[in-house]
């Protein structure tokens, strides 16, 4: 009777898996194909499977628009920035600080005005944490606290006309989220400003990048071995 039981649950496995597979198949197909036709502003080739693998913007490492020295000099950036307990502790400035290896990064770019589009709800998130209670757009025009915790050390050469000491209270120097992205820039984008829109706009940052087959293939396999 287990026997029957564990080999019924195999096959409805296989069948949802390779359902899935299908589905995701067509759509990661949609999308490298789109990313083929990009050429990668970092890179000036399209996107692929960095090799090395990249040690901070690791989340790319299915397939990315950088390189690892690329991956490196981010890296250096804001470990400048930030002290290491704070390293991990602000996710959508880390990711927004590895744009440059988003495999989309250039859907995302308008290079003749020197403009970065992304999103608003990533903006806010950035800015007032994931935890906000509502959608409040004009808190990007006021100073945010979220890193006044941590503080921002002043190894960089664009932060040091802010002070004297050798670091900055954010929420006391930055007084909304464009002066802040005035100085703080996104590595290898240092002469493009950011610009915010709507998250209708498929054409803006968001974060998000396609779930891969072999990511897909390990969720379902926990899932199953739990079903056990």
């Amino acid at each position: 009777m287990k026997f029957f039981i564990n080999n019924l649950k195999l096959n409805i496995f296989l069948i949802i898996f390779l359902s899935i597979k299908g589905d995701s198949e067509s759509d990661n197909n949609s999308d490298q194909g789109q990313n083929k036709n990009s050429i990668c502003t970092l890179t000036r080739k399209p996107s692929q499977d960095p090799f090395p693998s990249l040690a901070k913007c690791y989340k790319y490492n299915n397939e990315a628009c950088c390189m690892s020295v690329h991956d490196e000099y981010i890296d250096g950036y804001i470990n400048s920035i930030l002290s290491e307990p704070c390293i991990r502790k602000y996710s959508d400035f880390e990711n927004l600080m590895c744009f440059g290896c988003h495999p989309l990064e250039n859907r995302y770019i308008d290079h003749d005005k020197k403009l970065i589009r992304i999103c608003r709800n990533f903006a806010l998130n950035l800015w007032n944490g994931p935890e906000r209670e509502e959608d409040d757009y004009e808190s990007l025009n006021k100073p945010t606290t979220i890193f006044d915790n941590c503080g921002f050390k002043v190894d960089l050469e664009i932060l040091s006309d802010l002070t004297n000491e050798n670091y900055i209270i954010p929420s006391e120097k930055f007084s909304n989220f464009y002066e802040f992205f005035d100085k703080i820039r996104i590595p290898f984008y240092e002469d493009y400003n950011i610009t915010i829109q709507n998250d209708t706009d498929d054409n803006c940052y968001n974060n998000s990048i396609y779930i891969n087959n072999s990511f897909l293939f390990i969720y379902l396999i926990i899932i199953f071995l739990f079903l056990l």
